[in-house]
């Protein structure tokens, strides 16, 4: 199956109203004034390891649930905006 642009476009504003809300979120290394800033994702591998603790997490509710397809594309939305996030910080690669 192809994506379609309009398709894409519904996706993007999805994932840019989770990114909206969580840019509005506080900062984990600001809320805690610690002096480990590792805390929060900076890096590539970073944000795998947040993207990969919250997968886990759909897929444990899924698992858990008779059928929680619901939860589990609001889990996907919060995925694909942590790795559009780690793409804006480390770097875009055009194809």
């Amino acid at each position: 199956m192809k994506v379609s642009r309009e398709q894409f476009e519904e996706v993007t504003e999805a994932i840019w109203g989770e990114i909206s809300y969580q840019n509005s979120l506080p900062r984990r290394t600001e809320a805690e004034l610690t002096e480990d800033t590792t805390r929060e994702a900076h890096d590539v591998p970073g944000f795998l390891t947040l993207a990969r603790r919250y997968e886990r997490l759909i897929e444990e509710d899924w698992a858990d649930r008779p059928a929680p397809v619901e939860e589990a594309l609001h889990g996907l939305r919060k995925v694909a905006a942590i790795y559009i996030r780690a793409v804006a910080y480390c770097g875009v690669r055009y194809r």
